[in-house]
């Protein structure tokens, strides 16, 4: 889930910034003109990757429109965005046989579908202010885009010699850990709505399937609600959640900066150690 509070603290880069690494190879970032995307891609490019978005909308909206820093624009213009339809495996497969990609990020999705009810919410709890179509749904905008990823990147792994080590790290939620937890199970059967259910029933499909791969090393993010400091309106329910987790609530878990979760995405994928489920503490020791 992402809840926007963003932080003003990024420092202003260059291009010369911005290239004063080695570079470390390509990623694909999935949803990258999203609102965690963008952030895993700019992040990336710091990193010293260069990165290939793709998304429904390409590049990000203008400034003017976005109201984005001016440092942003400095690292965006080393971004090449790509605009296609993840729901569709053809664009994936086309940009990863371009070659030379160690890495995918699985970004993509939305908490309110068009059958919750509730999709006119997403232009407040979405940190991109994106709307969703009416027809959209968790079956399609997360299941269907996260497996055809997965497909191609399998077939693109097998071509090369990546020995079982092609980084697939996917954005999953900590709900989809529910059964896995005191407490848990019991809240998800009883008190869960139906929205939530279909939600987190999309993000174990993905996260299975994943798993299941043995030409790509599985990284399964789970955060629990993403904020980002410079939206204080959504002060409330982060702080429900920092409460909830700090008073030992086991189906709870703490809240994580986007800043926070896109560095310990990017860091994952050198990190050949780096596989399966990350919560909370993974995101933070990664991201330090």
């Amino acid at each position: 889930m992402i809840v926007v509070m963003s932080s003003g603290n990024t420092g202003e880069v260059s291009k010369r910034d911005v290239f004063s690494k080695d570079n470390k190879g390509k990623i694909l970032v999935l949803g990258g003109s999203g609102y965690l995307g963008s952030n895993v891609a700019r992040r990336a490019v710091l990193e010293g990757y260069s990165v290939t978005s793709l998304s429904r909308r390409g590049k990000p909206e203008p400034k003017s429109k976005r109201r984005r820093r001016n440092e942003y624009a400095s690292v965006e213009s080393n971004i090449d965005y790509r605009t296609g339809d993840a729901r569709e495996i053809e664009p994936v497969e086309s940009i990863l046989n371009e070659g030379g990609y160690t890495a995918v990020v699985h970004c993509i999705g939305l908490l309110f579908d068009g059958n919750s009810g509730l999709s006119m919410w997403n232009r407040f709890v979405s940190g991109s202010g994106s709307m969703t179509d009416p027809s959209s749904t968790y079956d399609d905008v997360t299941r269907l885009t996260a497996i055809n990823a997965i497909t191609a990147s399998e077939q693109y792994a097998s071509l090369g010699d990546f020995n079982n080590t092609l980084p697939f790290i996917f954005t999953s939620a900590a709900e989809a850990g529910w059964t896995d937890v005191t407490g848990g199970s019991f809240v998800e059967n009883r008190l869960t709505p139906r929205w939530l259910k279909r939600y987190v029933k999309a993000k174990r499909t993905v996260e299975s399937r994943l798993e299941k791969s043995t030409i790509l090393r599985p990284i399964i993010f789970r955060p629990s609600l993403i904020f980002s400091l410079d939206r204080l309106q959504n002060f409330p329910p982060v702080t429900a959640f920092f409460v909830g987790n700090q008073v030992g609530l086991p189906f709870v878990d703490r809240p994580v900066s986007v800043q926070a979760l896109s560095s310990a995405i990017v860091r994952s994928i050198a990190d050949e150690n780096i596989t399966g489920v990350q919560r909370y503490k993974e995101i933070n020791q990664l991201s330090r």
